[in-house]
């Protein structure tokens, strides 16, 4: 994974968070997953990349985060992980994925899946490379631990 490939993804994710939901984030060190292990929480969102750019790109957090940033994002209060907190998890990482895609487009030839939605850990089909390690940066707002993002790129 070379860092030209994996900062376009950090910068867009840090920056549709901050449009979105008003939130900064503060990224805490990184790490690198076994292969095949892609740390999840109990909810997350992927996009599958294919083309001359090949990986995937995902964000996982617990519960609480994710209902907490569907409440900034849509300006109302759920209790609890339902359809419209998946809608907005899923929604950010279409959005900063689809950027990140952008800033790529003069120099390779790039294509994304639409996101796939995870509850608990449990895909609803395997990703297509199951044989990679994953650079993965926690995130922080107000001190806690709210995402994680979980970059592979080949």
């Amino acid at each position: 994974m070379i860092k030209e490939n994996v900062y376009p993804f950090i910068e867009e994710f840090e920056s549709a968070v901050l449009n979105i939901s008003g939130w900064k984030l503060t990224p805490g060190r990184p790490y690198v997953t076994e292969i095949g292990e892609l740390d999840q929480g109990d909810v997350a969102s992927i996009i599958e990349i294919s083309g001359d750019v090949q990986g995937a790109v995902a964000v996982s957090m617990s519960e609480g985060p994710a209902v907490k940033f569907a409440d900034a994002v849509t300006k109302t209060t759920h209790n609890g992980v339902d359809n419209e907190v998946e809608e907005v998890v899923a929604e950010v990482v279409n959005i900063f994925v689809g950027q990140a895609k952008r800033r790529f487009e003069k120099i390779a030839a790039m294509s994304i899946s639409l996101p796939i939605f995870v509850r608990n850990g449990k895909f609803s089909r395997p990703l297509s490379d199951n044989n990679t390690r994953y650079i993965c940066i926690p995130y922080r707002f107000n001190e806690e631990l709210e995402f994680v993002l979980s970059i592979a790129i080949k």
